[in-house]
């Protein structure tokens, strides 16, 4: 390795960044303090997209991280409830319980995408708020310009810039008509930006999921039609996405679920009326749209306490489908149930809710998320307005 006057030996930019790309998030953290040089190239943008691209490709064998939503309501009728958001990453051997989030109102929605949280509650729905689990970090995205109708955002990610950005829909349904505008975190201007939507007037439900820089969303169109449709993050276009004739037609919003398959777009829903069949389907080639069904399982929710399930995900690389109940009782101890698609097995794991110095309340009302795809994400919300893409030699 080449040395400088002084006889100190320089590591090259390269070699730093490949040894960076391996090491622990909480090291990270530390050399931030090592020197100017070190922090600049730690939160650069592009290292950190390396970083967590490279875990995203090469995962180990990870195990959900479990979200839960707890609206809890004030004894003064006259005040709004609040929302609770806690996380949980459940192992093998033990819990590991996470700081709490507190909005105010109930969690309208909820998304996730590389390692960072996108939500927005009820008190307040011209405000978007963004944090990171990792960093314990949190960004409200500038208040929007509220226009009659309903509210709905998407959160993604643009793998090609490195870009994230929320997009605001704005659904008036009486004059069916849709207002779009995006906002892009990191830009300088930092202010939303209307764009046009393509495919005419549709109403969004609440399910989203981020792959490859499309985002996939159940919507329904002027005419009461459900339909499946994306939003490319890079272009921001907007696209119908064609589906198997019988996915849409027995889409049940109580059971079915559209996941991340593998780095692909799958949905898991009715194969017929018959409650206790499931298909699972998945898009091949986003380009061509082309969807094949690679199973149906049958009695998969044989053994299981009621039938109040929904799919939460599936877990890579092990291919579980992830269930949990719609809604939970307040009480510390829940169960996530997970199915195993090669073995046709059903295993069931306890998870706490709270801390065991906390008491939750009868009137507390829970509901769980499950992250199947959780990775750390080291980027600060303080050094957005500063990011510089360094030339990696």
């Amino acid at each position: 390795m080449p040395r400088n006057s002084s006889g100190v030996i320089t590591i090259p930019l390269k070699l730093l960044v490949e040894i960076f790309e391996k090491l622990p998030t909480k090291s990270l953290a530390r050399f931030r303090c090592v020197s100017h040089q070190w922090e600049s190239i730690i939160n650069n943008s592009i290292v950190i997209d390396s970083i967590v691209t490279r875990r995203l490709i090469q995962p180990p064998r990870r195990d959900p991280h479990f979200f839960f939503e707890t609206c809890r309501y004030q004894p003064q009728h006259d005040h709004p409830p609040f929302t609770i958001l806690s996380y949980h990453q459940v192992t093998d051997e033990e819990q590991h319980y996470h700081e709490e989030i507190i909005g105010e109102g109930y969690l309208i929605g909820f998304q996730y995408v590389r390692g960072l949280i996108g939500f927005w509650c009820s008190d307040n729905l011209q405000y978007f708020r963004i944090h990171n689990p990792t960093t314990r970090q949190s960004l409200f995205i500038p208040n929007i310009k509220r226009l009659p109708g309903s509210l709905f955002y998407l959160f993604g990610y643009d793998p090609f810039k490195n870009q994230y950005k929320v997009l605001c829909l704005t659904h008036n349904l009486q004059e069916q008509s849709l207002s779009c505008t995006v906002f892009v975190l990191g830009d300088v201007s930092k202010e939303w930006r209307e764009i046009q939507c393509s495919i005419g007037f549709h109403f969004l439900f609440n399910q989203q999921v981020c792959i490859n820089g499309a985002i996939y969303y159940k919507a329904r169109d002027a005419d009461g039609t459900h339909v499946l449709a994306s939003f490319d993050v890079r272009h921001e276009t907007f696209n119908h996405v064609q589906t198997p004739e019988n996915l849409l037609a027995h889409y049940n919003h109580d059971v079915s679920s559209f996941v991340n398959y593998h780095g692909k777009l799958g949905c898991i829903c009715p194969s017929s009326f018959v409650w206790n069949e499931m298909d699972m389907w998945v898009m091949h080639d986003a380009e061509k749209q082309e969807w094949s069904k690679i199973d149906t399982f049958v009695d998969m929710f044989q053994g299981l306490p009621s039938s109040d399930i929904r799919f939460a995900g599936v877990t890579n690389p092990g291919g579980e489908i992830v269930m949990v109940h719609k809604d939970y009782p307040s009480e510390l101890a829940l169960n996530v149930y997970y199915y195993d698609t090669k073995q046709n097995g059903l295993r069931r794991s306890e998870i706490q809710t709270t801390r065991p110095s906390e008491t939750t309340r009868p009137s507390d009302q829970v509901t769980v998320r499950a992250v199947t795809d959780h990775v750390e994400n080291i980027m600060s919300f303080g050094i957005l307005d500063t990011m510089r893409r360094l030339s990696l030699l």
